[in-house]
C-alpha cells in the first residue's frame, strides 16, 4: 500500500464508526486541549486522519534531504571561498563577518526543516522554503500524533496493518537531535585538540553545559524545555536562557582567567543550541553584544553558526539557480535544482518579469527576505488586482522581498475533530457532525546532519499553509514490518 491507499484506508474506517468516529475525535480534541503543542499562547489545531508514510516514501524523503543540504553545502563552502560570490547575497557587514567565522566543526547545517509542496501520488515536489536554526513544531508533530493514537479509528487501523504484519509508529524528533547535536559537539572538541600550539584554545569538555538560546518573549518556550528535558535525560547540565541575558567574561579569576559565556546563574556555557534566528539576532544585534563577543573569540561552541543564514534566506531559492552556483553542481544537482526550486527574485523595479507579476497576480506569491511564521507572505490569488499592484510596487520600492512562482498544492480528503480549541466549550460541527474537505498540504522534512528524522505535516484550505491563515497539524506515522 503507498500513502494514498493508507490513508483512504484509514478514512474509510472513520467514516464507518457512528458519527464518524465522534467519540475518538472528542477524546483528541481534548488531548490536544492540554497538550504542550502550543503556539504564541494557543494550542495548536489539527486534523484527523494523520499523514501515513510507508519506507518508499520516507527514502524519498531521505534523497530529497541528503541531495537538497549536499547542494547548500556547496552553495555555503562558495560563499566562503569567493567574495565575488557574496555579493549575490547583499548582507550587512556585520552578518557577513558573522558568516565568516569559523564555528570549529565540519557540519555547516546542524538542523534544517525543509518545507515543500508533495505531491503523494506521484513523488514530485517543488520546494516552500528552508527553516534552519530557529526550526521548531517538533512538538507538534509529537502532541498530534499522541491525540490520534488514543483513539477508536486509530487502534482499529492499527488492527487492520497487524493482520497483515504491519505495525504504525511515530517519528522521534527530541533524542535524535540531542544525538546529533552531541556529535557535533565532539566533533568541535576533537579540532581543538588538533589546533596545535594555540595556548588561545582551551579543551573542552567531554560532557558540556549546553544552553538553549532565544528571545524567549517571541520564542516557543514549552518546546524548548521539552528538548532541555531530553538533554538533561542525557545525564547534561543544561539551562533555557534569553540569548539577551547571556554575559561574556574575557578573563578573570572566576573563569580561570579564560574567556567565557556565562548564564545568569553564573553556569559557563560550552555548547549552545541556538533557537535564535539570525534575522531576530541582528534587530538585536546592540543587545547580544556580549553573546557575540563570546562566539568571536571561541569562548562556547554555537550550534548552528551563523552560516546557515545562506539556506534560510529566501533569496537562496534565486542564487540557486544563477549560473555561478550551477557551475558548481553535478548534473544531477542541477537537475534536481531546475526541477524542484521555483522561480525566484528579488523584488525591484529592475525585475525582468514586472509587468508579468503584475499583471498575472494568481501566478505569482511575495514573500520578506527573512521572516518567519508566514509574516509578510501574500498570493496573488487572496488578493484583488488594486491590493496587488500596490504590494508589489511598496515591495519593490523597499527591495526587502522576494517574488516566487506560485506552487499548486497537493490535496487530500481530511476532517476535524469537530471540537473547539481550546476550551472545548461548544462543538463546532455541521449537522453533528464534521465536514470532510480537500485540504492542501505542506510537508516538512526534520533533517539533523543530513539525515532525514521526521515531519511536520500541515494542511489548509486557505492559497497559504499556516497557523495565520486557518492551516491545522496533522500527526505522522511510519508503516513498517513487525
Amino acid at each position: 500500500m503507498n500513502t494514498t491507499e493508507l490513508r483512504d484506508a484509514y478514512l474509510k474506517i472513520v467514516e464507518g464508526l457512528p458519527q464518524l468516529d465522534r467519540a475518538g475525535r472528542e477524546m483528541a480534541a481534548e488531548y490536544m486541549t492540554h497538550s504542550e503543542a502550543v503556539y504564541k499562547d494557543e494550542v495548536s489545531d489539527f486534523l484527523y486522519v494523520p499523514k501515513l508514510y510507508t519506507n518508499h516514501e520516507r527514502e524519498r524523503f531521505q534523497y530529497i534531504a541528503s541531495t537538497t543540504v549536499g547542494i547548500l553545502e556547496k552553495l555555503i563552502q562558495e560563499y566562503l571561498a569567493n567574495p565575488d560570490y557574496r555579493k549575490n547575497f547583499d548582507f550587512p557587514a556585520e552578518l557577513e563577518e558573522l558568516i565568516l567565522l569559523d564555528p570549529g566543526y565540519s557540519c555547516p547545517i546542524p538542523i534544517i526543516r525543509i518545507d515543500i509542496f508533495y505531491n503523494e501520488d506521484s513523488g514530485d515536489f517543488k520546494f516552500c522554503e528552508f527553516n534552519t536554526d530557529g526550526s521548531s513544531a517538533m512538538n507538534e508533530d509529537r502532541e498530534a500524533s499522541n491525540a490520534l493514537a488514543l483513539t477508536p479509528s486509530f487502534k482499529a487501523f492499527s488492527k487492520q496493518l497487524a493482520d497483515v504484519g504491519l505495525i504504525l509508529e511515530s517519528f522521534e524528533l527530541f533524542d535524535s537531535w540531542v544525538d546529533g547535536f552531541l556529535e557535533i559537539y565532539a566533533d568541535s572538541v576533537q579540532a581543538r585538540k588538533e589546533v596545535a600550539g594555540n595556548k588561545q584554545q582551551s579543551p573542552r569538555p567531554a560532557q558540556p553545559n549546553i544552553v538553549i538560546s532565544d528571545f524567549m518573549d517571541i520564542s516557543t518556550p514549552i518546546e524548548i524545555e521539552r528538548f532541555a528535558q531530553h538533554f538533561r535525560a542525557h545525564g547534561l547540565q543544561v539551562e533555557v536562557c534569553d540569548i539577551r541575558d547571556l554575559r561574556f567574561e574575557a578573563s578573570s579569576a572566576a573563569t580561570e582567567d579564560k574567556p567565557a559565556l556565562l548564564t545568569p546563574s553564573g553556569m559557563r556555557v560550552d555548547a549552545l543550541y541556538r533557537r535564535a534566528v539570525t534575522g531576530d539576532i541582528m534587530k538585536h544585534y546592540d543587545e547580544v553584544g556580549d553573546f557575540l563577543d563570546a562566539y568571536r573569540a571561541e569562548a562556547f561552541t554555537l550550534i548552528g553558526s551563523f552560516r546557515t543564514q545562506l539556506p534560510h534566506t529566501k533569496l537562496s531559492f534565486e542564487v540557486l539557480h544563477l549560473p555561478q552556483t550551477l557551475a558548481l553542481l553535478t548534473e544531477d544537482e542541477q537537475v534536481f535544482v531546475q526541477a524542484h526550486v521555483p522561480y525566484t527574485a528579488r523584488l525591484n523595479a529592475e525585475l525582468p518579469r514586472l509587468r508579468e507579476v503584475l499583471n498575472n497576480k494568481d501566478a505569482w506569491i511575495i514573500k520578506p527576505l527573512d521572516s518567519y511564521g508566514s509574516k509578510g507572505v501574500w498570493a496573488g490569488r487572496e488578493l484583488d488586482q488594486d491590493t496587488w499592484e500596490d504590494l508589489i510596487h511598496n515591495s519593490a520600492s523597499r527591495q526587502d522581498h522576494i517574488v516566487q512562482e506560485y506552487v499548486e498544492q497537493y490535496s487530500a480528503p481530511n476532517l476535524e475533530s469537530g471540537f473547539s480549541l481550546p476550551a472545548m466549550k461548544k462543538p463546532v460541527e455541521q449537522d453533528g457532525l464534521p465536514q470532510i474537505k480537500e485540504y492542501r498540504d505542506l510537508t516538512g522534512l526534520f533533517v539533523y546532519k543530513g539525515q532525514f528524522k521526521g515531519l511536520l505535516a500541515r494542511a489548509g484550505l486557505q492559497d497559504r499553509i499556516c497557523a495565520a491563515a486557518e492551516g491545522k497539524c496533522l500527526g505522522t506515522f511510519k508503516v513498517q514490518s513487525e
